[in-house]
């Protein structure tokens, strides 16, 4: 972060809301992938720091939790990102809650370049758990009031949906890593997203597409937006494996996964995640490389 941020009261949508956050960061170099361009994955922690600073600025802060027994655990993140960020890139954030619905609340996100034009938009959907149970626990009243002007009710989520995958979709396994996980103890949400652009990678160079053929005649391929619903918590050590497939798209590739806990089968996220090729330098649309959409054929949505 690059300072303390402000807050205001504002009308953004169709309703009003009661606290709205600001604030700067700058996306440093260890947050970069090999093409110069920030990890899909760095976004999302931004947003969630971004987040806890706008909590605590209307007074929900970490001391106000723990006398709670409560914190919030995200439930799904959807993100677009119009222009990737670069090293040094100074991000202009702002925050506001947009609903609550019992247990859960959804909190968008605008970004903008130095430029002023948009970098990121981006909504996690947030569920209140209680920290004894670690059930879902009914939003306090206060928050409400605080964040949303007459504390409406948010509308229903709608699920998340993907084509069907083919018979024998693409498959990648990981092991939970000690760095993946958060001060509760559970796989960061984040690391979710790093685990499957790893997974589509490794897929990729199965079919003999590996990173270096995948970037051509100076275009590479970046992350431009996703869905990434979480399903349950992941633990250290737990072995993941990992379902993708795919659906050819203008300039690149939808890239649509589920991961399953090996201990249980149970599932613990879901996710489509939006791949386009871009000029390496002026981050133009690029059409990918000839012939990669044919060695997906296996691959593809039922």
């Amino acid at each position: 972060m690059l300072g303390r941020g402000a807050s205001e009261t504002v009308v953004p949508g169709r309703s009003a809301v009661g606290h709205v956050y600001t604030g700067q960061m700058r996306m440093r170099h260890d947050e970069l992938d090999a093409f110069g361009r920030a990890h899909p994955s760095s976004y999302l922690r931004h947003l969630a720091q971004i987040a806890i600073d706008a909590s605590s600025d209307a007074g929900f802060d970490s001391r106000w939790y723990e006398a709670a027994g409560a914190h919030w655990l995200v439930r799904r993140t959807t993100f677009t990102v119009p222009r990737p960020a670069r090293a040094e890139a100074v991000l202009s954030f702002r925050t506001w809650v947009e609903d609550f619905r019992r247990v859960r609340s959804r909190r968008r996100y605008e970004v903008s370049n130095g430029d002023g034009m948009p970098a990121l938009t981006a909504v996690t959907d947030w569920v209140f758990v209680d920290v004894g149970t670690g059930r879902p626990r009914r939003v306090p009243r206060e928050m409400e009031q605080r964040f949303v002007a007459g504390a409406a009710s948010g509308a229903a989520r709608p699920p998340w949906r993907a084509p069907a995958p083919p018979a024998n979709p693409g498959r990648s396994s990981y092991r939970v890593r000690w760095a993946d996980l958060d001060a509760l103890g559970h796989m960061n949400n984040a690391a979710y997203l790093d685990v499957l652009v790893q997974a589509t990678l490794d897929v990729l160079g199965g079919l003999g597409w590996p990173v270096e053929r995948l970037a051509v005649d100076g275009a590479v391929p970046l992350v431009t937006g996703g869905d990434v619903e979480y399903l349950d918590e992941v633990r250290h050590d737990d072995r993941l494996e990992t379902f993708t497939w795919f659906a050819p798209a203008d300039h690149g590739l939808d890239v649509h996964q589920r991961a399953v806990r090996l201990a249980d089968g149970r599932a613990v996220v879901q996710a489509t995640t939006a791949w386009r090729w871009a000029d390496a330098l002026s981050d133009a649309l690029a059409e990918p490389p000839p012939g990669v959409h044919s060695a997906l054929r296996p691959l593809l949505a039922a």
